[in-house]
């Protein structure tokens, strides 16, 4: 008998092929004890040879599906997390959850004997509010017990149940009744924890400050706790870092304050942003340091109305960051920004902060003022031809206050007459307002871009149904390079494409904000409006903090676009202008009508 050995040339030579199986980006193999590969977390198989190289087969796997952050979930930070990050988009089902969980740690809230929080249910079921990472802890929770599931409940006395992230969309209500039975627990097997802000150190530090500038002892102390409330009703936690930060750049401007009332001089110091200061501007245009929240609050409380605070100044920040990652000037405003930024101010001049008819007044947009206080502080830059989409945010913010006669209708009628646009700017125009008005609103989670698009391309309104539909179509292209795809969007030359390409940007790598906006930056349509949009896009999804940090720290002008944000957010909204008194009285000052 012939053999493989023999020469023969009769036989034939058997190659050795194996299938590799390509997983899910947001997958990882092994990050979980006794974890298999759950079959929709598997994009495809590729054939390889013995040498690992591909024989050209592929597999695709039907039943895959898509992680959590492709479908616009939350970054996930912990093990708890990630787990329920999983079982929503069905990679494991509910027993594999409450399996994993057990070992996973949770944050559970502290009363005031110092021991877990627990409450029951209408039918007296016990249940113990947990959390899975320390950014969705509510405002006002200080205090809590890191510990896992498997060493937290007691099913004798029938504590079988958490509530997972409770008061959030995502929260799940988990029940290990069959899988804590028998098991043995390991009771001090925990940590306390406190919030950075009540910290002992934070604590005392900000004592000292009260002390050191006479400002009282609690003070600093008291704002810490205020502030770091406000952000995390936004979102996000102050960490030890940031408050401490936050706290000398407070009671530095508290003191400053005091000392101008008193007729005293002012010292500031020359690096502002490196003792946690920013400059906006007073009503003439000159520099007014003021403590940096970083884009994680608004610094008076003021309550989010329909668009929330850290997703406007977020927009407005990613601006400013797209043109000038294109233009390569890290520090300076570009032309596009500018420009972006004199539309906001004449809307804020030219338009009743509350509308009820829905009619642009006679006169607007009033002509600009060479002295006011944003020309002013914006003083000599680059300049350029007039770009109409450079008037998208102020067109969208005047409908802050979500009255029917301040729609959809009357942003783009402002559009209009901010810039002349028609036709296909026209078109652009309201494609950009249209996003921009769903993900700007107040609340959590933030609208996926891919879920607006979805809502379009069922609309039926054309052009902008077709629009959401091609972009959606390349969108699940996801290994497809995005360079060669976003050129495949319109000419050039057309603004429509500017738009286009934008929204494909942000709605492909909205989580990933930096590739969003390089990959808008080097596309052949505008490239530093297409990345001005589209970081406007991204940063009114993820607000200042999810966007490049070392963009947004190489920013100079950063409290310019910041304190501006800020007032057109007062402007158009319910709980700012519109329900104070004194706003109503000093506006006119800082924006005259003529």
């Amino acid at each position: 008998m012939a053999s493989a050995l023999s020469g023969d040339p009769a036989v034939t030579v058997q190659h050795f092929t194996d299938w590799k199986t390509v997983l899910d980006p947001e997958f990882r193999r092994n990050e979980f004890p006794g974890l298999a590969t759950p079959e929709p977390a598997i994009v495809r198989w590729i054939e390889v040879d013995e040498r690992e190289q591909p024989t050209g087969n592929v597999r695709e796997n039907p039943a895959h599906r898509p992680g959590p952050e492709w479908f616009g979930g939350p970054k996930a930070t912990t093990p708890a997390a990630k787990l329920m990050g999983m079982r929503r988009v069905g990679w494991i089902d509910d027993a594999t959850l409450r399996r994993q969980l057990l070992d996973c740690e949770v944050l559970v809230p502290l009363g005031g004997d110092g021991e877990p929080v627990r409450s029951r249910t209408r039918d007296d079921r016990v249940v113990i509010p947990a959390y899975s990472a320390t950014v969705t802890i509510p405002a006002g929770i200080h205090r809590w017990r890191r510990i896992r599931p498997r060493d937290l409940l007691r099913p004798g006395s029938g504590e079988t149940r958490l509530d997972l992230d409770p008061g959030h969309a995502l929260s799940m209500a988990v029940d290990f009744a069959e899988e804590i039975s028998g098991i043995e627990p390991e009771p001090g097997r925990y940590a306390d924890e406190v919030a950075p802000e009540v910290s002992p150190h934070v604590t005392e530090l900000a004592t000292r400050l009260g002390a050191e500038y006479e400002l009282g002892g609690e003070l600093v102390v008291k704002r810490l706790t205020a502030v770091a409330g406000w952000a995390r009703k936004n979102g996000y936690e102050l960490s030890a870092d940031e408050c401490e930060r936050y706290a000398r750049a407070y009671a530095r401007w508290v003191r400053n304050l005091r000392l101008r009332h008193d007729g005293r001089p002012v010292e500031w110091p020359a690096d502002l942003a490196g003792n946690g200061l920013v400059n906006h501007y007073d009503d003439s245009g000159r520099p007014a340091p003021r403590p940096w929240t970083m884009g994680k609050f608004q610094d008076t409380g003021t309550p989010s109305g329909l668009f929330a605070w850290h997703r406007v100044v977020g927009a407005y920040v990613g601006f400013a960051v797209g043109e000038c990652l294109a233009l390569g000037n890290g520090d300076v405003l570009g032309p596009m920004t500018r420009q972006m930024l004199r539309h906001t101010e004449t809307v804020l001049r030219g338009l009743p902060f509350m509308n009820a008819t829905g009619d642009l007044p006679p006169g607007f947009p009033p002509a600009p003022k060479p002295d006011s206080w944003l020309a002013v502080a914006l003083g000599a830059g680059p300049e350029a031809p007039p770009n109409p989409l450079t008037a998208v945010l102020a067109a969208t913010m005047t409908a802050g206050l979500e009255l029917e006669s301040t729609g959809l209708p009357y942003q783009l009628t402002v559009a209009r007459a901010l810039t002349g646009a028609d036709g296909e700017t026209a078109t652009a125009i309201e494609l950009l307002v249209r996003i921009l008005r769903k993900v700007l609103v107040n609340g959590e989670p933030p609208w996926p871009f891919h879920a607006v698009l979805g809502e379009l391309r069922k609309s039926g309104q054309a052009p902008f149904d077709e629009i959401a539909a091609i972009v959606l179509a390349l969108r699940d292209g996801r290994d497809i390079p995005d360079a060669e795809q976003i050129e495949t969007l319109g000419d050039p030359a057309s603004p429509l494409a500017v738009a286009g390409r934008a929204v494909f940007a942000a709605a492909k790598r909205h989580h990933d904000p930096f590739a969003a906006i390089q990959v808008a930056g080097l596309q052949s349509a505008d490239p530093p409006l297409t990345a001005a949009l589209t970081g406007a896009l991204i940063g009114a999804r993820v607000g200042v903090p999810g966007l490049p940090a070392d963009l947004v720290g190489a920013l100079t002008p950063l409290g310019l676009l910041d304190n501006l944000a800020n007032d057109v957010y007062l402007y158009f909204n319910l709980y700012g202008v519109a329900r104070s008194r004194s706003l109503q009285e000093t506006w006119p000052q800082r924006y005259p009508k003529d």
